[in-house]
């Protein structure tokens, strides 16, 4: 799979699908491989660009990030590269926060936006989160802390009904490269942001997803993104955690799907990352 020199990363990348780019950015501490249950599905219609984010997985820093622009320069440099001007653009926790940057410091480069179980203010509550994650990435041992994050992000009713999914969501969390000081950098970036730091204008078509079982970041945060984008609408899964990609996917994609489908704009397709012919040459 590809890798790329930018200025301050460099980023490892997957690329898979034919139709409209779209660029997927993942949560805290997650790889690109947090897109694989869904990932075939949405190949269906789009060309998806998949990185790891500077510092995790397989993207190897040159520099650390200091705040979430830093995350949002890196993806610009890739588009960049990829000689893409405009892309669709979805992101989850952590990366919706990150994609509403890109969308609000870079709006000629997104097309139409998905949000999914993120905020943009971050008061007191989300504060206090960002806290007691950080505490806990730092005095419980890696284990407990993954399967702390896992059974907070996960609903009540999605639990009781697939108790061995924790098991095997861990396991897979075990082959992960990424270590604890690059999950407390991201965790340091999110705690100093507010998106766009008061300057909050996103004009893209934005589609919200929010679970209404979230304990991480709740629903009230989604209805509040789609009060002060304008031209957004606003999808809360009952039953729902944190993930609804790993809990009610053949509810959340197809909405994504029809959602991204109503802005076709014709977008430069590939089929595959093997033969899709990278432009730059230093690529490798």
């Amino acid at each position: 799979m590809p890798q790329v020199e930018l200025e301050d990363v460099r980023c490892y990348y997957e690329l898979l699908g034919s139709g409209d780019p779209l660029l997927l950015i993942p949560g805290l501490g997650n790889t690109c491989a947090t897109w694989d249950g869904i990932a075939e599905e949405l190949a269906d219609s789009f060309s998806l660009i998949m990185p790891d984010l500077r510092g995790i997985g397989r993207s190897e820093p040159k520099r650390q990030p200091r705040n979430l622009s830093y995350l949002v320069s890196d993806l610009v440099e890739l588009l960049d590269r990829l000689q893409l001007e405009r892309v669709h653009v979805l992101g989850l926790s952590l990366g919706g926060i990150v994609a509403q940057q890109l969308a609000v410091e870079h709006p000629s480069r997104v097309d139409r936006l998905v949000l999914v179980s993120c905020g943009h203010r971050f008061g007191p509550y989300l504060r206090e989160i960002v806290l007691l994650l950080g505490k806990a990435l730092r005095h419980f041992p890696r284990a407990d802390y993954e399967r702390m994050i896992e059974v907070l992000g996960t609903s009540p009713q999605f639990l009781d009904a697939s108790p061995t999914t924790i098991e095997l969501k861990l396991r897979r969390k075990q082959n992960a490269c990424t270590s604890r000081k690059a999950i407390a950098r991201q965790l340091r970036c999110l705690g100093l942001n507010d998106v766009g730091n008061g300057e909050y204008d996103i004009q893209a078509p934005t589609l919200i997803v929010a679970g209404d079982h979230d304990v991480l970041i709740p629903s009230c945060y989604a209805e509040q993104m789609a009060c002060e984008i304008s031209n957004s609408q606003l999808e809360v899964i009952p039953n729902c955690g944190h993930n609804p990609f790993t809990e009610q996917p053949d509810v959340v994609v197809p909405k994504i799907k029809q959602f991204l489908n109503a802005g076709r704009s014709g977008g430069l397709m590939f089929e595959t990352a093997q033969n899709y012919q990278l432009p730059i040459e230093e690529f490798v």
